[in-house]
């Protein structure tokens, strides 16, 4: 039995829904076909595809079998393609995880830039809110706004500070008031991440120069930063934003800063990966090409929004 070919041919029937499709895409006869697969499901123990005359549908236990499949076999695809290269030329796949709203405004508009450089190399961007241990995934990139564990497994590279203000509309502000206190801020309405999120807790300098944190508790609260954030822009309250969010609207005046000389909230953003990884030279290239890119004054942060990268940014 040629394992890697049955697996093969059960990937192509799966994303083909059809033994005959997947014949044609790989170019074998359907009966040849159906001996790979009863081969494939007679080693495993178990069926993968449920076949009637109308249609194919893949068993519970043959989805988690794809999954690995297309795993196993992007990886001895690159690996081939990585031995077949003769030249220099960067080529392959780069796996890259960022939180959604980062991705969205920071990094999906700069990706036809970076590519322009690197014709034969492809990304894919998966965005997430959730942390996950970068040891313990098939990404090679994790593109973070908090601090992740140390291990010495992994490589971090801080890629641009993170500023996070507390904004308001101005309607709001002209309604309610502005808040010079944090005892002021208990008698406003408060827009929050969901409860238990450590950026509810605020934090702010004392009058003896220390950090007072305050816990913020919401009278809105949401789990998402655009959410957050149209929530504000419509008079909903106070909120606490990361610049690479709200910058552009703090700008165009959609937003207000409130107590800008007592907020201390700076995470930097940084990217994560793996010290072993065969891919390591496209992702030096990308981390190195997003650092380049923000630097220690980030687009987001400037008024004007003439660079390229804010005018990519923006569209």
């Amino acid at each position: 039995m040629d394992l890697l070919t049955s697996m093969r041919v059960f990937m192509h029937i799966a994303n083909q829904q059809s033994f005959r499709g997947a014949a044609d895409s790989l170019n074998m006869t359907p009966s040849a076909i159906s001996k790979h697969l009863a081969a494939l499901e007679t080693h495993l123990g178990s069926s993968l595809i449920e076949r009637t005359t109308r249609r194919v549908t893949i068993t519970e236990v043959g989805e988690n079998y794809l999954t690995r499949c297309r795993h196993i076999l992007s990886e001895i695809d690159e690996a081939e393609m990585e031995v077949a290269d003769a030249t220099d030329q960067v080529r392959g796949i780069l796996k890259v995880s960022a939180p959604p709203a980062f991705a969205h405004r920071h990094i999906a508009p700069h990706l036809p830039e970076f590519l322009k450089n690197y014709p034969q190399l492809s990304v894919d961007l998966i965005t997430t809110d959730h942390s996950v241990l970068p040891t313990h995934t098939i990404i090679d990139v994790h593109v973070r706004l908090s601090a992740i564990t140390d291990s010495p497994e992994l490589e971090t590279v801080t890629l641009a500070p993170n500023r996070r203000r507390l904004v308001a509309s101005q309607s709001y502000l002209d309604r309610y008031g502005v808040p010079n206190t944090q005892a002021d801020l208990r008698k406003h309405k408060l827009v929050t991440l969901e409860y238990g999120h450590p950026h509810n807790d605020w934090h702010f300098t004392n009058e003896a120069g220390g950090i007072d944190t305050f816990r913020a508790s919401g009278s809105i609260r949401i789990d998402s930063g655009d959410a957050l954030l149209r929530t504000i822009l419509n008079d909903g309250g106070i909120g606490m934003l990361p610049n690479y969010v709200s910058g552009k609207h703090i700008h165009m005046g959609d937003l207000v800063p409130v107590m800008d000389e007592l907020v201390r909230e700076d995470e930097p953003i940084h990217a994560t990966y793996r010290a072993a990884n065969h891919r390591r030279q496209r992702i030096e290239l990308f981390v190195n090409y997003l650092s380049e890119l923000y630097g220690d004054a980030p687009y987001w942060e400037h008024e004007d929004g003439t660079s390229d990268a804010a005018k990519r940014a923006a569209r």
